[in-house]
């Protein structure tokens, strides 16, 4: 690619392709917060260069070409997204203006290491998957706005379809997370939506309505979740790294050996009041057993994940 704001273009032309059909001018005019003039003159640029097929009027789409360059940067993209998470510690609301910026410095090495580190996890923190270094992109299940459900309604918060910082904050400061369980309870005439969820009622906004991403509820989405220290896991058995707790030298040890949330273990041998011997990352890993009692893993349904 030879500008950085050809990258951008490409992103947001993918991004909007997913939602279905040829990209209008206005539509990236609005993510890119461009006039539409500029809009028009990069996409025939982007057209020029085999990347899109542009109809005036009718809108763009991505060629074979153009949609593995924009894969390309949607994986960097999303994998800074949750490393500024997982591993900084960053709010995901404050996430995406630093992602778009690091996105365009990153090697391939770079990123390759980045996702190892992250456990090769395969969605970013607003719940869009990563495509894999080969482009592949994990099917997702199909989701609609939550504002186009019917009242009585039981849906599953699977994603976030806008990435606008006041947006997420607003969500934040709802206690709404995803892979929420909520029933709609009513819905307003100017958009408003009010919900259910553990036990809570919320009241949401039009806009933030239609920005959470949802699909029916099934009996699997709410399946218990157990978290439980390393030195729990039997042998053969697998966990999902949540944390680990500890201050910011155990955190930064953690880290060093490749502890970090998102990855998958395994419990090779559990010695009894000894360390712990563990495979991460393709790798055999001796920890140990104070050190392990502080990382804290996911099990579900009695089962690793």
């Amino acid at each position: 690619m030879s500008t950085e704001r050809m990258q951008e273009y490409l992103e947001a032309i993918y991004k909007r392709e997913a939602q279905g059909g040829p990209v209008s001018t206005s539509s990236l005019a609005e993510d890119l917060k461009v006039t539409q003039p500029a809009v028009t003159d990069m996409l025939r640029s982007l057209e020029s260069k085999g990347l899109i097929d542009y109809r005036p009027g009718k809108g763009a789409t991505l060629t074979h070409q153009g949609n593995e360059k924009a894969l390309e940067v949607v994986r960097r993209h999303r994998l800074w997204e949750r490393f500024l998470v997982d591993v900084l510690g960053m709010d995901w609301d404050k996430v995406h203006e630093q992602a778009c910026l690091l996105e365009h410095v990153t090697s391939p090495e770079m990123e390759e290491k980045m996702s190892a580190l992250l456990g090769n996890v395969d969605t970013c923190p607003h719940g869009h998957s990563i495509p894999d270094k080969y482009g592949h992109v994990k099917k997702e299940a199909e989701v609609t706005a939550l504002d186009k459900f019917e009242a009585g309604q039981k849906l599953y918060i699977q994603a976030i379809g806008k990435e606008d910082p006041e947006l997420l904050h607003k969500i934040n400061g709802l206690g709404l997370q995803l892979y929420s369980v909520v029933t709609i309870v009513k819905k307003e005439n100017n958009g408003d939506v009010e919900i259910e969820t553990a036990g809570e009622r919320l009241k949401l906004e039009a806009g933030i309505a239609s920005a959470l991403l949802a699909r029916p509820y099934s009996p699997q989405d709410s399946a218990p979740v157990q978290e439980i220290p390393l030195t729990n896991l039997k042998p053969g058995q697998t966990g999902i790294i949540r944390t680990c707790q500890g201050g910011r030298g155990r955190q930064g040890r953690c880290l060093s050996l490749g502890f970090t949330p998102g990855s998958r273990v395994k419990m090779l041998e559990n010695f009894n009041f000894g360390p712990v011997l563990v495979k991460l990352h393709d790798t055999e890993v001796a920890l140990g057993r104070e050190m392990a009692e502080h990382v804290i893993v996911v099990l579900e349904n009695n089962e690793c994940r």
